[in-house]
């Protein structure tokens, strides 16, 4: 991403202010926990703030974790690549997501648990809690170590250093922040964060926005005339109708991709465990609700809808390409194509300070995603598998499991700047998309069939531990094949019957749903080979939410 007209020294300044800030940050999250009365106290504030959060801050802060540059650039490239049609891409389940989310604020507080692993422990037992959580770790740390590399793509060439160079530097104020506050310290930096983020796709938005109307006017004719005229571009040949254009919102040629794209992506983003961290850390259940009324707004309106708008905006700012009769992305956008279109446009058209402050807002705001995963991945192994494998058989006193909370989190960070480094090596086959994809796929397989049925009575310990399994094997493996061996190139019994030859191939998504399939096939032949829960099982499930967090956190310790 070329910045030649923006002085290094400028970016070096401005980042330097930055890590200065969210130092601060953790330095004041680290004096309200020691302020506490307790080491109990601070380790529940370490890892749940002592559930106190307001709904604006539940709001933004999941807002803020969920402008991952790389879910913002796929949006954009969804859009441009197959128009209006693209918003069944990313935009429309995430939509759909964020409102099941709402939904779920109620139901999970019913539960005297931080984390979705102590959660399914309540439930079911330590075995689900302990089989949830490596899955848990590798979804979110690969993902929080592909935004790491992603952002270190943008800023290190503003900062004249390496990309390796680059990963690390972003890695240590990250480290140090959340080593002081945890999980207060990324809530807290999260806000500003937010602003960050809205501010870098808002203005994009509106200046694509007059750049293309002028465009538009130029020629004699509007932003959708244009689009109306404009071929799909399609450059991984989703199963679209030739005979549609940029202007259709339904190009498919069937229902197939966008049931598949329900099916393997919704519940698993529905589930994603930054949500109901937050929502549980709300200082009651009303507060949770708001707090996922915000979110929902928030990612509509300033997530959702900006970055899909920019993408459409791109086939007029930057029109594809044909050769032989076949549409590509513009040659200017580079070998990443429509996933630089934001990076492309900031470069092309904005002058110079307010380029330099995007590129910054745009590089610096990642952060937020990268503390909220690796904020997630240090939990479920330091207060998910540790902590009762270890500590307490240990009888570990509480300010010794504090001290080593604070260390884990600083592991979890290492381990991110190590699998950064891995993607930009290469040696290594793996791509910024197999992380998205893979970690969207084990979510819903592998994560979302466990905690759903927290609240079916007849679910047993045996039904969930097969249906994480299931769900996971099916997930890895049928995403190597699909992917790495058959290469989109299979047939489907009964889908396939259903919807044409190779409706499932041409999704992308086969790996989702057959992981999904296997997992609930796992519940269910698991929970009717074995006898139905206990009584006590049960009671893990209060009738209604737990606002009192006197009795939350004593149930929680229990």
């Amino acid at each position: 991403m070329g910045s030649a007209d923006v002085s290094p020294l400028w970016y070096w300044l401005v980042f330097f202010a930055y890590i200065v800030f969210l130092i601060v940050v953790g330095l004041n999250a680290y004096r309200t926990q020691k302020a506490t009365a307790s080491a109990e106290e601070e380790h529940n504030d370490y890892w749940i703030t002592g559930r106190s959060q307001p709904a604006y801050m539940v709001g933004m802060s999941v807002a803020s974790g969920w402008m991952l540059i790389g879910m913002i650039t796929w949006m954009t490239w969804a859009t441009y690549d197959l128009g209006l049609s693209g918003l069944w891409v990313v935009a429309i389940p995430w939509f759909f997501s964020n409102i099941w989310q709402f939904l779920m604020a109620r139901p999970l507080r019913r539960i005297k648990a931080i984390s979705q692993c102590q959660m399914l422990e309540k439930r079911f037992g330590l075995p689900a809690r302990i089989l949830s959580a490596p899955i848990n770790i590798f979804s979110y740390t690969i993902w929080s170590a592909a935004e790491l590399y992603a952002a270190s793509l943008i800023m290190a060439p503003a900062l004249g250093i390496s990309i390796e160079a680059m990963i690390i530097i972003y890695a240590i104020p990250i480290a140090i922040y959340m080593w002081m506050g945890g999980f207060r310290s990324v809530i807290n930096a999260n806000v500003v964060q937010f602003f960050m983020g809205a501010i870098i796709l808002i203005v994009t938005a509106v200046a694509m926005y007059l750049t293309a109307k002028g465009i538009a006017t130029a020629r004699g004719t509007t932003i959708f005339g244009m689009l109306e005229a404009q071929p799909i571009v399609n450059s991984m040949a989703y199963p679209v109708d030739s005979t549609q254009n940029s202007a259709s919102f339904f190009a498919y040629v069937s229902l197939s991709f966008p049931l598949i794209v329900m099916l393997g992506l919704v519940p698993g983003w529905a589930a994603a465990e930054d949500f109901w961290l937050k929502a549980q850390a709300a200082r009651s259940t009303s507060e949770a609700r708001r707090g996922g009324l915000y979110s929902l707004t928030f990612n509509t309106f300033i997530i959702v809808a900006p970055a899909a708008v920019i993408g459409l905006f791109g086939l007029i700012v930057f029109p594809p390409e044909a050769t032989d009769g076949v549409y590509a992305a513009a040659s200017s956008l580079g070998d990443k194509g429509a996933y630089n279109i934001i990076s492309a446009y900031i470069n092309t058209y904005m002058p110079p300070m307010l380029k330099g402050l995007l590129i910054f807002l745009l590089s610096a705001h990642t952060m937020s995603t990268v503390a909220n995963y690796s904020n997630i991945t240090a939990m479920n192994l330091s207060y998910d598998v540790l902590q009762p494998l270890i500590y307490k058989k240990r009888n570990w006193s509480d300010a010794k499991i504090v001290k080593w909370s604070r260390m884990v989190t600083v592991f979890m960070i290492v381990i991110n700047i190590l699998l950064a480094l891995l993607y930009n090596s290469p040696v290594i086959g793996a791509t910024l998309n197999d992380a998205y994809f893979l970690s969207s796929g084990l979510l819903t397989a592998g994560i979302s069939v466990m905690l759903y049925v927290l609240w079916w009575k007849r679910a047993t310990l045996l039904g969930v531990m097969l249906g994480g399994l299931f769900g996971t094997l099916g997930t890895f493996i049928f995403f190597i094949l699909e992917y790495k061996v058959w290469a989109f190139s299979y047939n489907t019994p009964i889908w396939d019957w259903i919807f044409g030859p190779g409706a499932m191939a041409n999704s992308y998504y086969g790996y989702c749903v057959v992981g999904l399939v296997c997992g609930i096939a796992g519940v269910i032949i698991g929970t009717y080979a074995s006898p139905p829960p206990t009584a006590e099982q049960l009671s893990a499930i209060a009738d209604k939410p737990i606002d009192n967090n006197e009795e939350f956190f004593a149930g929680m310790h229990s």
